[in-house]
């Protein structure tokens, strides 16, 4: 996402590294609410957890969508029993959907609550930034996990 360029600063080790292909990392522990996302998703999530530590979070940060890292997902998902899964992409046809289903499939029994997504409204992006910010799902976002942590 072009919002990310230059917006986002870490400290990264001197010598080479590498990042795990198609292993997601837990980029918060909770035990309240699993978030599924990857890309700007991730930074929202952190927010809204940084400002309602009460929500007690689990971010998941996806970092590559095939292969999808299913143990992780499962493994969060059976330990907080409230998923919501976020993508900046429309909901009609994203990545979400998939991962919905996965978790239905694989992980119902341990559900509390419905599985939840959030992403883009199924309209091309708009070039105003007041309608770009509604557009993208960040604000829906916040208002579904509220819902989800009342279950």
């Amino acid at each position: 996402h072009k919002y990310l360029y230059r917006s986002i600063e870490q400290e990264i080790p001197d010598e080479y590294y590498t990042i795990p292909f198609g292993k997601a990392a837990v980029v918060r522990e909770g035990t309240n609410i699993s978030v599924i996302t990857y890309g700007l998703g991730v930074h929202w999530a952190l927010k809204l957890a940084n400002e309602h530590p009460e929500l007690d979070m689990e971010i998941i940060d996806l970092r590559t969508l095939l292969p999808l890292d299913k143990e992780t997902i499962f493994r969060s998902v059976k330990k907080t029993g409230k998923v919501i899964v976020l993508n900046e992409d429309t909901l009609t046809g994203s990545i979400s959907a998939e991962i919905a289903a996965l978790i239905s499939e694989y992980c119902f029994e341990y559900l509390d609550a419905p599985v939840m997504r959030e992403g883009a409204l199924d309209t091309p992006v708009p070039m105003n930034k007041e309608l770009e910010e509604n557009f993208l799902p960040e604000k829906r976002f916040r208002e579904k996990v509220f819902l989800l942590h009342q279950y």
